[in-house]
């Protein structure tokens, strides 16, 4: 079994498969031009301007109370992704928000019953039409669900795939202590030497343990360094992201100790520059705690 590495060299970047081996004539569609990868992504800055122009139409026709009008455009705000913050910020998403709840104010039951089967239909999460219906309560979501005889599956999160992911590696014979040795590895230590002259290396995760208490100095000393707090309507949000392989392995870890982390990946270009550079991958690892939890 190959072991993948992250080099933390302008972000992460995956190593693929090798092409040191490979023959001029191996493989026929590796000489075509391939369509789909030349295509552009849009960048955030090029994904706002389109996204703003469509919230000021959608907000002239509620204005006039065309609710089939701001019904079309909530539809193709959606399938632009402008309801999507890590896309086009969060001033924009929430302006998408915004204009759903208008038009859910303004609608009757069957009305709304048609916005959430759109929404559904569209692919939109479950947590993202409560959040713009303004139904804070997630049992009258699923009350009001059921009344429009909607059937709408939560979509598997990235904590729930992490949790599945970190699952399979337990059963192939990983741990956070393989995790750990592999960590010192990747910037050239040692671990076997240590422990010729009776170091634990990674003695470091059992000292998390203490950690579960969010009172204890060491959070409040963190908290003026990497981690980030957010005040949420209804919640505290802590939050590390890193570009850096070691990171990687020692924020979810080090969150871990008081809640399973949540994951978000985020994609960005690098600074223009004369020659072209990888794209730059964020991990951004969060847990949300109860208003009163952050002391």
């Amino acid at each position: 079994m190959h072991r993948i590495r992250c080099f933390a060299v302008g972000g992460f970047k995956i190593n693929g498969p090798s092409t040191k081996d490979k023959g001029p004539m191996d493989r026929k569609e590796d000489l075509e031009p391939s369509n789909e990868a030349s295509q552009p992504q849009p960048t955030q800055a090029g994904r706002i301007k389109p996204c703003t122009e469509l919230i000021r139409q959608a907000m002239k026709c509620l204005e006039n109370n065309d609710k089939d009008c701001v019904t079309r455009l909530i539809e193709e705000l959606v399938r632009n992704q402008c309801h999507d913050g890590r896309l086009v910020g969060g001033e924009v998403a929430d302006g998408v928000r915004g204009i759903v709840h208008e038009l859910w104010l303004a609608s009757n039951h069957e009305e709304e019953c048609r916005l959430l089967r759109i929404l559904r239909d569209l692919g939109v999460s479950r947590s993202w039409a409560r959040i713009a219906t303004r139904i804070t309560n997630p049992r009258q979501f699923n009350e009001r669900l059921e009344r429009c005889g909607i059937s709408w599956k939560s979509r598997a999160t990235r904590n729930d795939v992490v949790k599945r992911i970190e699952d399979l590696l337990r059963r192939l014979g990983w741990s956070e202590v393989r995790m750990c040795e592999e960590m010192w590895r990747f910037v050239g230590v040692d671990v076997d030497e240590f422990r010729r002259h009776g170091i634990e290396p990674c003695a470091w995760l059992e000292g998390l343990e203490s950690l579960r208490d969010l009172r204890r100095p060491y959070w409040f000393g963190f908290a003026m360094g990497r981690l980030v707090i957010k005040k949420l309507d209804d919640k505290i949000r802590l939050e590390l992201d890193t570009k850096d392989s070691i990171d990687a392995v020692f924020y979810p870890t080090l969150l871990k100790t008081v809640k399973t982390p949540r994951l978000d990946i985020v994609r960005k270009g690098e600074a223009p520059t004369e020659k072209p550079t990888p794209e730059s991958i964020t991990l951004s690892y969060y847990i949300d705690l109860g208003i009163n939890e952050w002391p």
